[in-house]
């Protein structure tokens, strides 16, 4: 089976990004840390294993490879939504949904995080295969946890609400094209309205721990 995992925002600054995050939803969050290529993290736990993760380029001009440049170009007019992912039960159901993509699972470093503990994700259709198969047609990719206990929705967040729920995820994408990628019964099981030009995330409807519904609205990247 296949669940919502998580969202990825891009933003500018990563301070003025989280407080505008914040102050429009109220949520709370935690640093998540860094990647090695120079990229900042603050998570936001938005429930039932879900998260926002809110990123900006750290690295000095000079030391900036191709990618994070480029995802400082994308969030140069604003914040963008970059990409939105899903989450396989086990590793079978990730490496079924790898051969059908044509790509292969792939485990990979990912954050550091503040306390020096080097993360490693597991996901696919694995690199080079995402960008073009998935997230420039507004569809996702997926990752696999062994341990649920360290996914990143069940940190420790700091002043505001928790979420409990996502409620609703707006998504540009071909109606179609999105349920063949995903499979009919995830289609019908998510909160998802499906909706026309440009393709992406486009909003994503939380329920917090007191019962408010918040929802947070941006452009996507134009991949």
């Amino acid at each position: 089976m296949f669940h919502l995992d998580h969202f990825c925002l891009g933003v500018r600054d990563l301070g003025e990004g989280v407080r505008g995050v914040r102050e429009e939803t109220g949520l709370a969050c935690y640093d998540g840390g860094a990647f090695a290529a120079g990229i900042a993290n603050t998570i936001f736990p938005l429930g039932g294993d879900v998260y926002l993760e809110v990123e900006a380029v750290t690295a000095p001009a000079a030391e900036r490879d191709e990618g994070v440049a480029w995802f400082d170009r994308v969030v140069s007019d604003g914040d963008r939504w970059m990409f939105w992912s899903l989450r396989a039960d086990t590793l079978d159901e990730l490496a079924e949904v790898a051969h059908r993509l044509g790509g292969e699972v792939a485990r990979l470093p990912g954050r550091v995080q503040p306390d020096g503990t080097q993360r490693v994700i597991t996901t696919a259709p694995g690199p080079g295969r995402a960008l073009d198969t998935c997230w420039r047609r507004g569809l996702p990719n997926w990752f696999y946890r062994e341990d649920p206990a360290t996914n990143p929705d069940r940190g420790a967040a700091g002043d505001g609400e928790r979420g409990v729920a996502v409620t609703g995820l707006e998504i540009g994408a071909d109606a179609g094209e999105l349920r063949e990628h995903i499979g009919a019964e995830t289609f019908d099981r998510l909160p998802l309205t499906v909706v026309s030009g440009q393709p992406g995330v486009r909003a994503v409807t939380v329920r917090t721990a007191s019962g408010r519904e918040v929802t947070l609205r941006r452009h996507p990247a134009g991949l």
